[in-house]
């Protein structure tokens, strides 16, 4: 008899407001793990019953399963958000610190993924990864900036927790949620980035380092990477991680990848919702912007940069 691949356990934690980004990155999961029983464990707050239900249903339809869990809003309603003008972290950031102790307790591995997030490959690997005796692995968060108020005395020390791999028994056993919850309780002012944050000071740098390839953050695609070269960059990556304040949701998204989206978005049952959601943007974001679209396409175009070179020349003789 053939053997059945064991189920992989998935985390996600989201608000009414990331509905459609939730159904897309679901959608993303199922495309890419045809044969592979995923099992889906989601914090949602204040999403109506009718929207869970809707979703179990589409889960289901995929072969899936879906389990949602209440937690109770009191826990994190003090907890530290930043107060900036256009907020994209909001507290069920949060929401990942306790799933441990609300997944059943015969779970070893938990996948967690943030809302921002694509699945363009097989999660079987990343999920058997051996993280040794850690208690998560993650990726190294390479756009950071050294923390040494956090404790973290090299770059490569601080990770994204935007996807974790967490060892469940091991969490539970060193009372890693109750921990970072008296960091957090401790050290509000020092949280920029919330429960990130957190993760970070309490696990200093000793946790388990996976591949970019399993959250492929802005930072990890070349800056010269041109479109035609996009495909085979791909193909052997597994989660993009669409990191940062703007989304492939917002027009203003600097990421090559952003493409993608609209792309899941189209095959979700969320498809007729529009793809983008509107957002206030800066001077100096749309500066960046201008600055990220003429460079995708000076890479995108050699016949474009060929003829701004000699523009440039020319300009330079003048």
């Amino acid at each position: 008899m053939e053997q059945q691949n064991p189920t992989v356990h998935l985390a996600i934690a989201f608000d009414e407001g990331y509905l459609t980004p939730a159904y897309v990155l679901l959608t993303s999961i199922f495309l890419h793990n045809a044969g592979q029983q995923i099992a889906i464990h989601a914090i949602a707050s204040d999403v109506p019953a009718s929207d869970k239900e809707a979703m179990a249903a589409y889960v289901r339809q995929q072969g899936g399963q879906i389990h949602f869990y209440e937690l109770d809003a009191d826990i994190t309603k003090n907890f530290p958000v930043p107060d900036k003008r256009e907020v994209w972290l909001t507290l069920a950031t949060y929401y990942r610190l306790f799933f441990a102790q609300l997944v059943p307790a015969d779970i070893e591995r938990l996948l967690y993924l943030d809302i921002d997030s694509l699945v363009v490959g097989s999660l079987a690997e990343i999920y058997q990864a051996d993280i040794g005796s850690a208690v998560i692995g993650a990726v190294t968060e390479a756009e950071m900036p050294l923390r040494t108020e956090l404790g973290i005395h090299r770059l490569e020390d601080y990770f994204n927790a935007g996807i974790l791999l967490m060892h469940l028994p091991r969490w539970r056993e060193q009372h890693t949620t109750e921990q970072i919850m008296q960091i957090i309780a401790a050290h509000p002012e020092k949280l920029e980035y919330c429960d990130q944050d957190a993760l970070n000071m309490h696990f200093r740098g000793s946790w388990h380092r996976l591949d970019s390839r399993y959250n492929l953050m802005k930072a990890y695609i070349p800056h010269d990477l041109a479109k035609r070269d996009y495909r085979r960059f791909l193909t052997d990556k597994v989660i993009i991680h669409y990191n940062g304040r703007n989304k492939p949701w917002h027009r203003a998204c600097e990421n090559k990848l952003r493409f993608l989206y609209p792309e899941y978005l189209r095959q979700s049952p969320r498809a007729k919702q529009g793809q983008f959601v509107p957002k206030p943007i800066t001077r100096p974001e749309m500066k960046k912007l201008l600055y990220s679209r003429v460079l995708e396409t000076y890479f995108n175009y050699p016949a474009v940069g060929r003829v701004w070179r000699r523009v440039k020349g020319a300009l330079g003789k003048g």
